[in-house]
C-alpha cells in the first residue's frame, strides 16, 4: 500500500466545541484500488477513532443520497471543509445516539427510549454541503466568487485581450478575404459613344417581381411586347437577393460591396459609379431605401424624390395595395408635363421608376395570390399609359424602355436565400436601338448596366463587371455594336491592370494577361472599313471572356497566401490556449532557446517590413497578415518552450469511452452545421452519456432528449404561420400553469398574459400599437416576481420569455422552447447536485469537463437549428414580426428576429450558472476553436447566395460560440440574481446534501 493522494493532518473544533485532530489520507492498494484512511483523535484524551474506505464505497455512499459525487471530488470537500477554505462545507462529529436522535426528528418520531441502553462508542463524522451560491446574500459577496470561478482568465488579461483580438481579427480577416470590396476609385473612364440609337431610357424596376409568377400569368401589355415588339428573357441575381444588392447590380454593374454590411441599409454614401452618374441628366422616384443611395452625394445630374417611410406599410387590409407605384407613376406623369420639355432633345437621359406594390403584396399575401397578380396586372397597365404618353410627348422615336426586378420571392413571401424563385426575375426591352426576337435571351443581373449605358452611349460605369448582352441590340448597326462591346472590354481591362497593381505584382514588367488585351484591343481600334463586323464581334466577344477570367484571377490572386496567414494565426492561438489551459511552469526553463526565438522574432519581423517598403506595395493587408503571423506563431513557440502539459486525467474506468465520446460530438457539430439532422443523432448520444457516464437517470430527461432530437429532422421555414401549432402550444402552457402553479396571484397573471397573447395572435386584438410591445418590456419585471429560489425564478424566466416567443413564431418554435426547458431543467439539477468546491488555486482541466463543454457546446447549436439557422434572418418574412410592426423598418425587425433567436439561447445562459467551474469555460473555448478552423476553408465567393450565406454563418457561429456562451451566462445572469424587493443580487438553492 502506498500513498497515491493528498494527505492532510490539522485540528478541528467540532460544533460541541470539542477539538480533534483529524488525519485523511488516500492510499492504493496493489497499485490501483485506492482508499480513504480517516483517523479523528480526541486532542485530550487521546482517544482514537480510525476507519477505511474504498473509492468505490464513497461513490456509491453518495450515489445513495441522490447527490453523486467522485471520489475525487469527495475528498476535495472533505480537504475544504476541514480546512475552513468554503463556507458550503460543514462538518460535525456525532455518537451513536446523536446520530439516533438526528434520524428520529427526519421521521418526526422519538426513539429516546431506545438509547438508555446503548454502549455503542462508535463516532459518525457528519459532512453537510450547500451549494456554492446558497450562502451568498449581496453582490460583493457574488462577484467575490465569480472572480474565483473564472480566476485562470482574470490573472493574465492580456491573455484575453488577445485571445479576443484573435477571434474579431479571424472573423474579419476570412471575411476580407473572400469578400474584399470589387471597388476601385480613380479608373479612367472609358469613352461616349457616338451615333447612340436612343436618346433617353426608362428604367421600370418592379421590387419582389419573380419569374415564375409573370410567366405564368403574364399581364396584356408586356406579354405583348415580349411577342412581337421586343426582346426578353431571365435576369439571374446574385448574392443577397435583397433590394439593394439587387439595384446596384441593375444600376452600377457590381455585386454588393460585402463592406457596405458594415455601413448601414439605409442613404448609404454613393461610394460606386452608375448610370445615374455617367448619365447627362436622370430622374428617379420610388422607396425612401433605395432613392437616396444614388441622389444623396451625388452630381447636379442626378434628380430624386421618394414617398414617405411610413407608406411602406405590410398591412394590405386598408385597401391601398397599390399606392406605392401609384405615387411612383404620378410622378413621373407630372414631370412628363412640367419639366420635360426642357431635355426633350437632350441625349443621354436616364429615367428611373423604383415600383415596391409588388414586393409588399407579396410578403403579405404571398406571391401566388390573387392581389399578387392584381398588383403586377396594375404596373402592367400604368406601364403601358405611361409608354403611349412618353412616345407621344417626345415623338422621335428615341425612347428604350426596359423592364424588370432586382429579385423575386418564395411561396411564403421571403427573400434573401439562393432558390429558384429568389433568383429568377424577368427582362423585357423594347424600343429605341432593340432587337426585335420572340425567344428567351437569358442575362447575368450585372449585364443589364452595359445595356443600359450602351442604348444611349453613356460612358459604362468604371466598377461594372457586366458584359454587354449585344443579342438585345438591333442588328441593323453591326459597328455601333462592336464600338459598344470595345467599350465594354476596355472598362473591364482598366479593372483587370487596377487589381494587378493593387495586388503587389507591378514589378515593371506586365502579366501576359495585360499584354494580350492590350494587344487585342490595339487591334479593334483600328477600324477597318473593309473588315468583317461579324468576324469582329466574335473576336471581341472571346476577348471580354479572357478580360473576366483575368479580372477573377488578380482579385483571388493573394487568397492562397492570407488563408495560410490566417491559418498559422489560428494554430498559433490554438497551442497557446491548449498550453495555457494544460500545462504548468518548467521547472528548468531553458533561457537560451527562449533568447534564440525572440531574436528570430525581431529578425523575420524586420524582414518583412523591410520587403514590404522596397516592394512599393500600397495593400497595407500584405504586411498586416504577415506580422499578425508571426505574432502569433512567436507566442505559440514561447508556451511551448516555458510550458509542459499537466492535463489532469481521470482514473474512471470510462476514460476511453469520454475521449471517444468528445471526438463524436465535436464531428456531430461539425456535421450539423451544415445538416441539420446530425444534431438528432447528437442528442441521443447526450441521453446515453448522461446515463453511463454522468450518472443521471431521471425519466423526463431521457424523454425531452428524445423529443428534442424530432425537431432538427423537420423543415426549417414553413410556408404559412402555423395558427393551430401555436395556439395549441399556448393551450398546453396554460394547462400546466392552471395545474402546477400554487400562487394564486402569479397564477392569474400569468394566464392572463397567455390569454391575451393567443387573441393577439388570431388578430383577435392588434397589439402594434402597443399591447405586444407592453408583453416584450414588461417580461424583464415579471420575471422578477418569482422568488430567489433556483427552481422558481427558472419557471419565472420560462413562462416570462415564452409570450414574446410566441408572437414571434410561426410554426412549432413555442413547442421546442418548452421541451428544451424541461430538458434544460434536469441538466440544472444534476449540475447543481455535482457541483464542485470552488478553490482559490487553478483547477486543473479534467476529460469530465472536457465533456460537458462539448454538450453545452451543442445545445446551443440545437437552439440555432433546432428551428431555423443564421440563414432565416437574411431570408426576410414580415409575417414574423407582423404582431409588432407593419411599417417596413429593417433595423427594428432584425432586432426582433435576432430576439426570436436569442431566447433559446437565454435558457441555456441561465442553466450555464450551475456549472461550478471554470475550466469548462475554457474547455468550451478549446474546443470551439478547434471546431471553426476547418469551417474556414468553406467560406468561398462563388456560388448561390444561399452556398455563400451559409457558409459564413457556419463559420461566425463557430468561431463566436465559445464567446456567445460566455456572453449568455453573463446576460442571463441579472434574471437569474435581481430582486426588485431587496434590491440585492443572490442566488438561495436552499438545498442541503448530507453525505
Amino acid at each position: 500500500m502506498n500513498k497515491v493522494g493528498p494527505s492532510l493532518v490539522t485540528s478541528y473544533t467540532f460544533k460541541s466545541g470539542k477539538e480533534y485532530i483529524v488525519k485523511i489520507k488516500v492510499t492504493a492498494f496493489k497499485g490501483c484500488q485506492r482508499n480513504l484512511e480517516l483517523t479523528i483523535t480526541d486532542k485530550y484524551t487521546a482517544e482514537n477513532w480510525q476507519s477505511f474506505y474504498d473509492a468505490a464505497y464513497i461513490e456509491n455512499l453518495t450515489q445513495k443520497t441522490g447527490n453523486y459525487k467522485h471520489f475525487d471530488v469527495f475528498v476535495a470537500m472533505l480537504q475544504s471543509g476541514l480546512l475552513k477554505t468554503s463556507e458550503s462545507i460543514t462538518l460535525d462529529l456525532l455518537t451513536f445516539e446523536d446520530l439516533q436522535l438526528l434520524r428520529a426528528r427526519k421521521l418526526e418520531r422519538s426513539s429516546c427510549s431506545n438509547l438508555n441502553n446503548t454502549t455503542n462508542n462508535r463516532r459518525y463524522l457528519i459532512l453537510t454541503y450547500t451549494v456554492e451560491f446558497d450562502r451568498l446574500s449581496d453582490f460583493r459577496k457574488i462577484e467575490k466568487m465569480y472572480n474565483k470561478k473564472f480566476n485562470i482568465v482574470n490573472n493574465n488579461y492580456s491573455f484575453i485581450i488577445w485571445g479576443l483580438a484573435i477571434h474579431l481579427i479571424l472573423l474579419w480577416g476570412v471575411l476580407d478575404v473572400n469578400f474584399h470590396s470589387p471597388i476601385i476609385q480613380e479608373l479612367p473612364n472609358v469613352p461616349i459613344l457616338k451615333n447612340a440609337p436612343a436618346k433617353r431610357l426608362v428604367l421600370f424596376v418592379a421590387d419582389g417581381l419573380r419569374f415564375r409568377t409573370f410567366i405564368e400569368a403574364p399581364p396584356k401589355f408586356l406579354k405583348h411586347i415580349m411577342t412581337d415588339i421586343g426582346a426578353w428573357g431571365i435576369s439571374h441575381t446574385r448574392m443577397p437577393t435583397e433590394s439593394r444588392p439587387g439595384i446596384v447590380a441593375i444600376c452600377a454593374g457590381l455585386y454588393e460591396d460585402p463592406s457596405a454590411i458594415f455601413k448601414g441599409w439605409k442613404e448609404n454614401p454613393v461610394d460606386f459609379d452608375s448610370v445615374f452618374n455617367q448619365s447627362y441628366l436622370s430622374w428617379a422616384w420610388g422607396s425612401p431605401d433605395i432613392i437616396p443611395m444614388f441622389t444623396k452625394g451625388a452630381g447636379e445630374n442626378v434628380h430624386g424624390d421618394s414617398y414617405p417611410p411610413e407608406w411602406q406599410n405590410f398591412d394590405i387590409m386598408h385597401g391601398q395595395i397599390w399606392r406605392l407605384d401609384s405615387w411612383v407613376f404620378d410622378k413621373y406623369i407630372d414631370w412628363l408635363r412640367e419639366d420635360a420639355h426642357k431635355v426633350k432633345n437632350t441625349e443621354r437621359v436616364v429615367i428611373f421608376l423604383h415600383l415596391l406594390g409588388c414586393d409588399t403584396t407579396g410578403h403579405t399575401a404571398k406571391p401566388h395570390s390573387r392581389k399578387y397578380v392584381d398588383n403586377m396586372n396594375y404596373v402592367d397597365w400604368k406601364i403601358e399609359e405611361v409608354v403611349q404618353m412618353t412616345e407621344n410627348f417626345f415623338g422621335d422615336n428615341s425612347t428604350a424602355y426596359i423592364f424588370t426586378s432586382d429579385h423575386g420571392m418564395t411561396d411564403w413571401g421571403s427573400h434573401g436565400s439562393g432558390s429558384t424563385d429568389e433568383t429568377e426575375t424577368p427582362l423585357i426591352v423594347w424600343g429605341a436601338g432593340i432587337n426585335a426576337f420572340n425567344f428567351r435571351q437569358n442575362v447575368e443581373q450585372v449585364d443589364i448596366t452595359p445595356l443600359i449605358s450602351s442604348l444611349i452611349g453613356a460612358p459604362i460605369p468604371i466598377n461594372n463587371e457586366g458584359v454587354l448582352p449585344w443579342q438585345y441590340l438591333s442588328t441593323n448597326n453591326l459597328k455601333y455594336i462592336n464600338h459598344a462591346l470595345l467599350n465594354n472590354l476596355k472598362q473591364l481591362t482598366y479593372q483587370v491592370k487596377a487589381n494587378h497593381k493593387m495586388n503587389c505584382e507591378n514589378n515593371g514588367l506586365a502579366d501576359w494577361r495585360e499584354i494580350e488585351l492590350d494587344n487585342k484591343i490595339s487591334t479593334f481600334d483600328k477600324d477597318s472599313e473593309t473588315e468583317d463586323l461579324n468576324e469582329k464581334l466574335k473576336e471581341i466577344v472571346n476577348t471580354i471572356k479572357l478580360a473576366k477570367k483575368s479580372l477573377l484571377y488578380f482579385r483571388q490572386y493573394q487568397r492562397t497566401r492570407f488563408l495560410l496567414y490566417l491559418s498559422i494565426i489560428w494554430l498559433g492561438w490554438i497551442i497557446l490556449l491548449f498550453f495555457k489551459i494544460t500545462g504548468v511552469i518548467r521547472p528548468r526553463l531553458n533561457s537560451f532557446i527562449l533568447l534564440i526565438t525572440n531574436c528570430v522574432f525581431i529578425v523575420l519581423v524586420t524582414m518583412i517590413l523591410i520587403m514590404h517598403k522596397v516592394s512599393g506595395c500600397n495593400n497595407w493587408r500584405l504586411p498586416c497578415y504577415a506580422f499578425l503571423t508571426m505574432i502569433s506563431f512567436w507566442l505559440a513557440t514561447r508556451s511551448i518552450i516555458i510550458y509542459t502539459v499537466k492535463l489532469k486525467v481521470c482514473k474512471s474506468k470510462y476514460y476511453w469511452t469520454i475521449i471517444t465520446g468528445i471526438i463524436f460530438l465535436l464531428t456531430i457539430m461539425f456535421i450539423g452545421l451544415t445538416y441539420r439532422f446530425a444534431l438528432s443523432i447528437g442528442m441521443l448520444f447526450i441521453t446515453l452519456v448522461q446515463k453511463i457516464v454522468l450518472k443521471s437517470s431521471q425519466s423526463l430527461f431521457f424523454w425531452t432528449a428524445l423529443s428534442l432530437a424530432i425537431f432538427p429532422l423537420l423543415p426549417v421555414v414553413e410556408p404559412y404561420p402555423r395558427v393551430y401549432i401555436i395556439i395549441l402550444s399556448i393551450c398546453v402552457v396554460t394547462l400546466i400553469v392552471a395545474l402546477k402553479m400554487h400562487s394564486r396571484y402569479r397564477k392569474a397573471v400569468e394566464i392572463f398574459r397567455l390569454i391575451v397573447t393567443g387573441l393577439i395572435y388570431l388578430e383577435c386584438i392588434d397589439g402594434r400599437s402597443w399591447i405586444s410591445w407592453t408583453i416584450l418590456s414588461t417580461t424583464p419585471l415579471y420575471i422578477f416576481t418569482y422568488p430567489m429560489q433556483l427552481k422558481k425564478r427558472m419557471q419565472g424566466i420560462v413562462l416570462g420569455l415564452f409570450c414574446p416567443l410566441v408572437l414571434l413564431s410561426a410554426s412549432y418554435e413555442p413547442f421546442f422552447f418548452i421541451i428544451l426547458a424541461l430538458h434544460l431543467s434536469c441538466w440544472s439539477q444534476f449540475n447543481v447536485s455535482s457541483i464542485q468546491v470552488y478553490q482559490s488555486t487553478k483547477n486543473p482541466l479534467t476529460i469530465e469537463e472536457l465533456l460537458k463543454a462539448a454538450i453545452f457546446m451543442l445545445y446551443t447549436l440545437l437552439c440555432f437549428f433546432g428551428t431555423g439557422n443564421m440563414a432565416s434572418v437574411s431570408s426576410f418574412d414580415p409575417s414574423w414580426t407582423r404582431h409588432f410592426v407593419t411599417v417596413f423598418s429593417p433595423f427594428t425587425m432584425f432586432l426582433l428576429i435576432l430576439l426570436k433567436l436569442s431566447i433559446p439561447l437565454m435558457l441555456i445562459g441561465c442553466t450555464s450558472h450551475t456549472l461550478g467551474s471554470s475550466s469548462i469555460f475554457l474547455g468550451v473555448l478549446l474546443l470551439g476553436d478547434c471546431l471553426s478552423l476547418p469551417l474556414m476553408y468553406y467560406v468561398t465567393p462563388q456560388g448561390s447566395w444561399l452556398d455563400i450565406g451559409s457558409a459564413i454563418s457556419r463559420f461566425t457561429i463557430a468561431i463566436f460560440l465559445p464567446c456567445l456562451i460566455v456572453l449568455l451566462h453573463y446576460l442571463s445572469y441579472p434574471l437569474i440574481t435581481f430582486s426588485p424587493n431587496k434590491h440585492k443580487f443572490y442566488i438561495n438553492l436552499k438545498k442541503d446534501h448530507i453525505v
